[in-house]
């Protein structure tokens, strides 16, 4: 078997379990090529052979994930997500075991599942068009506020990093939202504006109640507007329903759709996948990307079934 490992060493806490899991996969007649992100070596550069191997592991936090991923996607190459970073959103929604000779086992094993990514785009203060694909949330407003100022202390304090962001943040500001999809034009006023891809977050609770990575849809929720203190309803639906089939989510709009544009005036800020997005106009937009990413998942996955 070929592997190759693309690793960001700089990723969180558990970085140095890849090589465990790099001693448990390997056996003999193996090659296992391991690749390191950082100076020097962009995403796309350590991807740009990726078809020449059996399996492909990615190893970092969230936005590590999602850069590699992007590159990677409609290669059908079988692809593990590795826990590196500090949050591990995305491998936590697929749900494998965590442990490095586990994930070795099902690596091996290379039980796959085709799944979604969401692509987003904007226009920056130039004028001029960006894109990149998300694996998790992107998104304007409170959830971009929040990963601005988690971001000097994630990798020291970890998770808590973002409740204090949050506690940090007690009146977001409210923007107006235009949103264009299936042939419609809706306009809200909210703290933010979320595009979702997968929405399991902490604790396993679901921010995004029907949001799946492989139902060909993208969810999008407004957020109305409120003091951060406000949002207690939500959060306690949250804690005491994680799925959200019963209670909900309290002040938030949510609805499915493969395409949307989004207006947002005045600008309060993007991120994807926790990296933050500068210079940007407030005009955004998102799709899905159906079937582009072939997952390796374990008995214990959420996406068996």
């Amino acid at each position: 078997m070929r592997c190759l490992i693309i690793h960001n060493p700089a990723s969180g806490p558990s970085s140095d379990e890849i090589f465990a899991f790099a001693r448990a996969l390997a056996t003999g007649g193996d090659e296992i090529c391991m690749r390191f992100i950082g100076s020097g070596m962009e995403a796309a550069d350590a991807t740009a052979d990726a078809r020449a191997f059996d399996r492909i592991v990615v190893s970092g936090g969230d936005g590590t994930v999602s850069n590699v991923l992007d590159c990677l996607r409609d290669t059908h190459v079988p692809i593990l997500v590795f826990p590196s970073g500090t949050a591990n959103l995305f491998f936590n929604n697929i749900g494998n075991a965590p442990e490095a000779a586990a994930l070795a086992a099902a690596c091996r094993r290379g039980k796959t599942k085709s799944v979604d990514m969401g692509e987003l785009f904007w226009r920056d203060e130039a004028g001029d068009i960006q894109r990149h694909g998300f694996t998790i949330i992107a998104g304007s407003g409170f959830d971009a506020a929040i990963m601005q100022k988690a971001a000097p202390s994630k990798n020291e304090i970890g998770e808590i990093a973002y409740a204090l962001a949050a506690l940090a943040t007690p009146e977001p500001p409210v923007a107006h939202f235009t949103i264009e999809h299936d042939g419609v034009v809706d306009e809200y006023d909210g703290i933010g504006c979320m595009v979702g891809n997968t929405a399991v977050i902490q604790n396993d609770i679901n921010l995004f109640p029907d949001c799946r990575m492989d139902d060909g849809l993208i969810d999008v929720t407004i957020i109305r507007p409120a003091k951060t203190v406000e949002l207690l309803p939500t959060l306690l639906a949250g804690v005491f329903d994680p799925a959200g089939k019963g209670l909900g989510r309290p002040q938030f709009t949510m609805f499915q759709t493969r395409e949307v544009r989004i207006t947002a005036s005045p600008s309060l800020g993007m991120q994807f996948d926790g990296e933050l997005i500068p210079n940007n106009s407030g005009v955004f937009g998102a799709r899905v990307l159906p079937n582009c990413l072939d997952l390796i998942i374990d008995d214990f996955s959420k996406l068996n079934g």
